[in-house]
């Protein structure tokens, strides 16, 4: 089939996540980008950790509420309705603020959609 419409709500959730992952880039049938939903709450961010990926772009389109990325260069506010993106071997950590009123809603984008490439970072090991 050509076309596809995806739920998030009727997909399983990732276990062992730090917030609700939904995967979608499998049920919808597109095998040349990663496409993931998140939903986190005060206090929870979305990936596993700090980390930057060796050949993945990545962008987040936050889709409610407000999302915070930490990075070596800042910290950043990404709005509703705005995108945040990071370039291969760009560090960052995505998380919705303890102190926020909302959820967070986003749908993540990386591309190409490689297994594996995600590395672990430690600000600390750049000082």
């Amino acid at each position: 089939m050509d076309y596809s419409i995806v739920d998030p709500d009727e997909l399983e959730a990732v276990e062992e996540r730090p917030c609700d992952l939904r995967r979608l880039s499998e049920p919808a049938g597109v095998e040349r980008v990663a496409l993931n939903r998140f939903r986190a709450k005060p206090g929870e961010q979305l990936p596993l950790a700090y980390h930057y990926h060796e050949q993945q772009e990545e962008a987040f389109v936050v889709l409610s509420g407000a999302l915070r990325v930490e990075t070596p260069e800042g910290e950043f506010d990404v709005p509703e309705g705005s995108l945040f993106a990071a370039r291969p071997e760009a560090p960052h950590r995505a998380y919705n603020p303890a102190d926020a009123e909302d959820v967070v809603e986003v749908i993540a984008i990386g591309a190409p959609p490689v297994s594996g490439d995600a590395v672990q970072y430690d600000p600390a090991d750049e000082e």
